[in-house]
């Protein structure tokens, strides 16, 4: 755990909490109060995770929402392109694109 400025919090635990707190602190050898700094840091990592997890599954709702849309928009069908043709295509465009400004004219490649 870290050594630095720690802040004070005041927190009402349950009887039952508290006697299971003491008996793990003893059992370790530490304090009750930093079993529950470290049960706080596990609860935060635990709850940031989540957030991201919640997150991510929200975007993908989003993109689901998204390409219902547009299929709806295209009564049904799906967009169908093969992909790897049109990156052979726009990488093609943009090499003639560089060839053009160095003054290179295409009929000098081949």
């Amino acid at each position: 755990m870290s050594q630095g400025t720690k802040y004070r919090a005041q927190i009402l635990l349950e009887p039952e909490q508290h006697k299971t707190l003491a008996k793990i602190a003893a059992r370790e050898k530490r304090s009750i109060s930093d079993v529950v700094r470290e049960a706080v840091a596990e609860y935060v990592v635990t709850r940031t995770k989540e957030s991201v997890r919640e997150r991510r599954l929200k975007g993908l709702e989003e993109i689901r929402k998204l390409r219902e849309k547009i299929l709806s928009e295209r009564g049904g069908k799906p967009i169908d392109v093969d992909v790897v043709e049109l990156i052979r295509q726009m990488r093609e465009e943009r090499d003639n694109e560089l060839l053009a400004r160095m003054g290179i004219v295409e009929e000098d490649r081949h």
